[in-house]
């Protein structure tokens, strides 16, 4: 097949989405040279080149930019997500997910992603035995507006801290460890000393 036959035959199947004039021309099985690029160049109106990754690019970008700063997401659940948003020929796969989180013009929160290791600290944190006196601070920090709860999680035997504030309080829905430093932060959300 020709290359401009190779070029209608994309066009009518729909495929305009390339990385690159070289790769389309790659792609037709044809040499890049001046005469290729003259004839990718008369349909080029009809391409998309580079778009590919820009459109992965800006829906990675808008799903790191919705995450809480410096919070630990899953990449698996992030792919499944992102991918939503894109057509069937332009998915995304972890490892791109991964390029991004290191690189701090698209990881702008400083997300982590989410590993074995830190899997297993971060659960450390909820499996906690919740004492009378924790109970008495949790309840001091309710007030109208301000919901403080410490609540069972689905994974048996772990606990959170629920703090849910109405909009003159911020509007919140977060949740915490079970612990004192959560409750010192808690404090300076809800703005008390």
């Amino acid at each position: 097949m020709d290359l401009r036959a190779f070029l209608k035959n994309q066009i009518e199947k729909g495929k305009i989405n390339w990385e690159s004039r070289s790769e389309l021309i790659r792609a037709s099985g044809e040499n890049i040279n001046g005469h290729t690029n003259r004839i990718v160049k008369e349909f080029e109106q009809k391409f998309h080149f580079g778009s590919v990754i820009n459109q992965k690019n800006t829906e990675i970008k808008k799903y790191f930019d919705k995450q809480s700063k410096n919070s630990i997401i899953s990449v698996e659940g992030a792919v499944k997500i992102i991918n939503l948003d894109l057509t069937d020929d332009n998915q995304i796969s972890e490892t791109i997910i991964y390029n991004r989180l290191e690189d701090p013009k698209f990881n702008t929160n400083n997300l982590k992603g989410q590993t074995l290791d830190n899997q297993v600290s971060k659960t450390k944190l909820y499996d906690v035995k919740i004492t009378k006196e924790f109970e008495e601070k949790v309840e001091k920090l309710k007030s109208p507006g301000i919901y403080l709860s410490i609540e069972d999680t689905q994974r048996k035997g772990s606990k959170i801290l629920r703090l849910k504030t109405s909009k003159e309080h911020g509007n919140l829905n977060n949740s915490f460890p079970p612990n004192e430093d959560s409750l010192k932060k808690i404090k300076k959300m809800i703005k008390i000393e």
